[in-house]
């Protein structure tokens, strides 16, 4: 097995390269859990409105997912804290029309 050598350093350069051009994460970014915020939400009038909020929420780097009931006035977005906050969630529904501010204890 003349060829053995040279297999197994071919392989050792290749698994090298691969994990070379892996992303990085920091230990703090893979520590990071999301966070879940509630945002109440001003002027939805008709049911086409939550697709609005929804759409320009979700549009922020970061974000997970967004929930927007018409019917109670609220989105509920789930979000990476280390790439994005709550207020930055607020300032995207509030930029296309729709004032948001973080509820705060069912406030």
């Amino acid at each position: 097995m003349k060829g053995a050598p040279i297999l197994s350093t071919l392989l050792a350069v290749i698994v090298t390269a691969v994990a070379l051009a892996l992303p990085r994460v920091s230990a703090d970014a893979a520590l990071a859990d999301d966070q879940t915020v509630t945002l109440a939400v001003e002027k939805m009038y008709c049911a086409a409105c939550p697709l609005t909020v929804k759409t320009a929420i979700e549009k922020v780097t970061g974000v997970k997912g967004a929930k927007v009931d018409y019917q109670k006035k609220q989105a509920v977005v789930t979000f990476d804290p280390t790439k994005t906050t709550a207020e930055a969630v607020a300032a995207a529904s509030t930029n296309v029309g729709y004032p948001a501010r973080l509820v705060k204890n069912g406030i």
